[in-house]
C-alpha cells in the first residue's frame, strides 16, 4: 500500500533538499508519532505510533535524482520506502510530495484496523511531518531573507 502526502513550500529547493539530505536533522521536524529516531549518514530508523500498534523502519538511501531523494527498506520494517519528490514552480516556490510505500498489517483484524485506525493516523503523521519541515524551512528563509 502508498500514502501520498504533500505541501507547498515558499524556499528555495536547494534550501528544502539540504533538509531532506541531513537525516540527522530530522529530530527537528518529525512530529510526536516518529519514535526513537536515529540517523547516520546512509539511512535512519524510527518506530511509528499507532493506534494499538507501532510500525519499526529502517531505511537506506537508494536513489537520488535531480529532483527526488528515495530510501528503501533496510532489514525489517513495515515501510518498503519513503520518496520525496521536489516539484521547483519558481525560484522559492516548490511544491513538496512524500511518498511511503508499506505493508499493513495481515489477517481479518490487520485489515480492519488498517481501514478505520491505521491508514488515517499513518497519513496523519506524515502531514504533521511535512507541516513541521514547510515551517522550519520558510522560518529559515525568511531570516536569511532578512539578513
Amino acid at each position: 500500500m502508498a500514502i501520498r502526502e504533500d505541501v507547498h513550500i515558499h524556499a528555495e529547493p536547494a534550501a528544502i533538499r539540504r533538509r531532506i539530505l541531513a537525516l540527522a536533522s530530522y529530530t527537528e521536524w518529525l512530529g510526536p508519532a516518529f519514535r526513537g529516531y536515529t540517523a547516520d549518514d546512509e539511512g535512519f530508523a524510527f518506530h511509528l505510533a499507532l493506534p494499538a500498534r507501532t510500525e519499526g523502519a529502517r531505511l537506506r538511501r537508494a536513489d537520488i535524482e535531480d529532483g527526488a531523494v528515495t530510501f528503501v527498506r533496510d532489514g525489517e520494517g513495515a515501510f518498503e520506502s519513503l520518496t520525496w519528490a521536489l516539484h521547483a514552480e519558481s525560484a522559492h516556490e516548490v511544491h513538496l510530495t512524500l511518498e511511503a510505500a508499506y505493508r499493513p498489517a495481515g489477517g481479518l483484524l490487520g485489515a480492519f484496523l488498517e481501514t478505520l485506525f491505521h491508514r488515517p493516523h499513518r497519513a496523519q503523521a506524515l502531514r504533521d511531518a511535512l507541516w513541521r519541515l514547510k515551517h522550519l524551512v520558510e522560518a529559515e528563509h525568511a531570516s536569511a531573507a532578512r539578513a
